[in-house]
C-alpha cells in the first residue's frame, strides 16, 4: 500500500503540472487564470473567469508548460451560464491508493 508520504509526492507533483487554463464560453476557448493549492495530498485548482465574460461555459481546460492538456470537463458534463461578475469554479483532486483484485 502507498504511504501517506508518497500519496502527498503525487499530489506535490500534480499541483507543479499545471500551469494555464482556458475554457470554452459561447463555443469559443478564452484563457483565464489558474491558481492551486495544496493540502496533504488533495490539490485544490481554482479557474478565475472575469467579469465580462457573460455567457454559458462549457468545458474547463487545464493545460501544462508545453500547452497539453492535462484535464479537462468530459463532453456534456460541464455547464454554467455567467452573470456579469467575476466567478471562480474550484476542481478538488485526491491522490488515493486504489486496490484492484488480482485475476
Amino acid at each position: 500500500m502507498m504511504t501517506q508520504f508518497a500519496l502527498e509526492e503525487q499530489a506535490k507533483h500534480l499541483a507543479k503540472l499545471f500551469n494555464n487554463a482556458e475554457i470554452e464560453i459561447n463555443g469559443t476557448i478564452e484563457a483565464v487564470t489558474l491558481t492551486s493549492s495544496r493540502e496533504g495530498s488533495k490539490v485544490r485548482v481554482f479557474i478565475d473567469i472575469p467579469r465580462g465574460m457573460v455567457g454559458r461555459v462549457t468545458k474547463r481546460i487545464i493545460k501544462d508548460a508545453t500547452g497539453q492538456v492535462c484535464w479537462s470537463d468530459p463532453p456534456g458534463k460541464f455547464s454554467i451560464d455567467m452573470p456579469d461578475a467575476d466567478v471562480r469554479t474550484e476542481i478538488p483532486i485526491q491522490a488515493t491508493w486504489k486496490e484492484v483484485a488480482a485475476t
